[in-house]
């Protein structure tokens, strides 16, 4: 299958007592600082090796028919499951974070992987099942849920946006954490360039007071 133009973007939460909410950005800016730079989600384009064979052998929590149902039938169900390869890949590129399952009894883990290793497994499919083989792993994509999606009407090319709920001690070199309220309030300011995808979906994020809402929300769609 010729690789498509389509990209996922990742849009990792977190509860917070002082801020509520909070989603994980990307900051353009030589320091990731609020008020400098822009907002906008990690992403990656979807390649061929997410949805190889080889890959979506060492995945666990999602089935085909699922993801292909929440994407739409437009895609096949391989290419489904290799979006959420590729957020799972996301992930692991901005905050070393990978949640899988290990063992016959599929027992769940969280591995982080150190800065210096994580381009070299996250930066493409094969890159990404090879880690999983190396270190006897399933990468658990039912952590990651699906939020919305962005079609170019020219290219007819997605950018789909995942959910995830990742601990609240997470620190991740060249991000940043906001509340999507102060965000928004910074935009309005002139303070904070937000492109028309990050703006939508921090306002649908707005609506929400927790980490459980959102995501109770999303679990079961």
């Amino acid at each position: 299958m010729v690789d498509r133009g389509d990209r996922v973007t990742l849009v990792a939460v977190r509860d917070s007592r002082r801020f509520g909410l909070q989603v994980l950005s990307r900051s353009m800016a030589p320091a990731a600082t609020i008020g400098s730079g822009d907002l906008s989600f990690p992403r990656a384009r979807i390649d061929s090796g997410d949805h190889a064979a080889a890959t979506l052998q060492r995945c666990h929590g999602l089935t085909g028919a699922r993801a292909r149902r929440l994407l739409g039938h437009e895609v096949t169900s391989t290419y489904a499951m290799g979006c959420w390869v590729a957020a799972a890949r996301v992930l692991l590129a901005a905050t070393g974070l990978l949640f899988a399952v290990k063992g016959e009894q599929r027992t769940p883990v969280q591995r982080r992987v150190p800065p210096r290793e994580r381009q070299a497994v996250s930066g493409s499919g094969p890159g990404f099942a090879n880690f999983l083989v190396r270190d006897q792993l399933y990468c658990d994509l039912a952590r990651l849920f699906f939020f919305t999606q962005w079609v170019d009407p020219g290219s007819g090319d997605a950018t789909r946006f995942f959910l995830v709920n990742i601990p609240g001690d997470l620190r991740g070199a060249g991000a940043v954490w906001h509340a999507p309220d102060k965000a928004l309030l910074l935009w309005r300011e002139g303070d904070l360039p937000l492109d028309f995808e990050t703006f939508a979906c921090l306002r649908i994020l707005v609506d929400f007071s927790s980490c459980d809402s959102l995501l109770s929300e999303y679990r079961g769609s």
